[in-house]
């Protein structure tokens, strides 16, 4: 009989490949579905991209330098790298030399003293010895 893994399209096989090569031995089989969902759409929507360049340019074919300009779009916009390290300690710097405003009293929200509250929670602890009934809600 058959195992799961060999009913499993060529596409999971390659992409459970992929991560038994970076280290990760084991997943939900979901991830697998997730990842494959978005080679899919991602690959969908290079090729449209491309189809669009090669037909703004008067062609019914798409060539590899409409697909790499395609990319370059994609790239750009969906996969920002962070900011540098330097930059993010300036800004942090600058920011925080400003001293913390302390706000005024009249300012503040007052808050209810706790007998009056109704979010706390209604319980006793009672002793095991203690002859006192425990109250259910």
């Amino acid at each position: 009989m058959a195992s799961g893994e060999n009913l499993a399209p060529r596409d999971a096989k390659v992409i459970s490949v992929i991560l038994r090569s970076l280290g990760i031995e084991e997943c939900e089989p979901k991830v697998i579905i997730q990842l494959l969902e978005f080679a899919y759409r991602y690959t969908t929507d290079v090729l449209e991209d491309a189809l669009l360049f090669a037909k703004h340019t008067g062609r019914t074919h798409i060539t590899t330098s409409d697909v790499k300009l395609a990319l370059q779009t994609k790239v750009g916009r969906h996969f920002v790298p962070p900011p540098p390290r330097q930059y993010l300690s300036e800004i942090s710097t600058m920011v925080n030399s400003k001293p913390l405003t302390i706000p005024d009293g009249e300012n503040l929200i007052r808050v209810p003293p706790s007998s009056s509250a109704l979010l706390n929670l209604d319980y006793e602890v009672l002793r095991k010895d203690s002859d006192k009934k425990r109250r259910i809600y």
